[in-house]
């Protein structure tokens, strides 16, 4: 079986559009979070996740969306959220109440920020070590942080951990001896400084890490045309 995983599509349908024209075959979609927030076309993502049967987990900003009676509505974040929220149709809002915060598929781990909390950020070595005493997954797939890469643990007597960034893609092949926290990337705003929309390919030991480049000014002009901030556009060209 061959996974396409995703994360942090955010709204962003040129990405994933252009994405899904330009990966390498797959079998089934894992989705690690965020599929709305940021740009406008949460909907699109939404339809489409639905649409292929991925298997999802909860993200903050979803999370943030699905309870904003309950937040006081302040900040472009949440106010685009909202935004979102009153053009979404009900099957949107009961699909994204369904996902949980963690899932596990064929022994990995899916989560949108660390085993331990799901919110949490894992962009240093402690937060990583932390991690993976809240998992006994040897593969545990994790979003959040937009940056395309993976933690390795070395198992022992005293555990190793070290960070592999892939930025621009390349292959990680697990030996048996190690363990993995890997994040695909984001795919609708990378924040690793190269610009495109990031996934991987998961099957078995084989982790693939890709990014592809799409026309960012199909991005700009949804933004212009829903009044969204210019500097949402800017954060694409730099990616970050």
């Amino acid at each position: 079986m061959r996974y396409l995983v995703l994360s942090d599509i955010h709204g962003n349908w040129p990405a994933l559009e252009a994405l899904l024209q330009k990966a390498p075959a797959f079998d089934r979609v894992l989705f690690l979070g965020d599929a709305v927030g940021y740009y406008p076309d949460g909907d699109r993502v939404l339809d489409w996740l639905m649409a292929v049967g991925a298997e999802c987990v909860l993200g903050n900003h979803d999370a943030w969306l699905l309870a904003l009676e309950r937040l006081p509505v302040e900040g472009v974040v949440l106010e685009i959220l909202a935004w979102q929220k009153a053009r979404l149709l009900p099957r949107h809002l009961e699909f994204m109440a369904s996902w949980s915060w963690q899932k596990e598929v064929e022994g990995a781990l899916l989560v949108h920020g660390s085993p331990c909390d799901p919110m949490e950020y894992l962009d240093d070595l402690a937060p990583a070590r932390e991690a993976f005493r809240c998992t006994e997954a040897r593969l545990a797939f994790h979003g959040h942080t937009h940056l395309a890469g993976a933690f390795l643990e070395l198992q022992g007597p005293k555990p190793w951990v070290r960070y592999q960034a892939f930025p621009e893609g390349g292959e990680l092949v697990l030996p048996p001896t190690v363990r993995a926290l890997a994040n695909p990337g984001s795919v609708g705003q990378p924040r690793d400084g190269v610009p495109g929309a990031a996934f991987a390919l998961w099957e078995g030991d084989r982790l693939e890490f890709y990014r592809v480049n799409y026309d960012l000014t199909a991005v700009q002009r949804r933004l212009l045309e829903e009044g969204f901030p210019e500097w949402l556009y800017a954060r694409l060209t730099l990616g970050e």
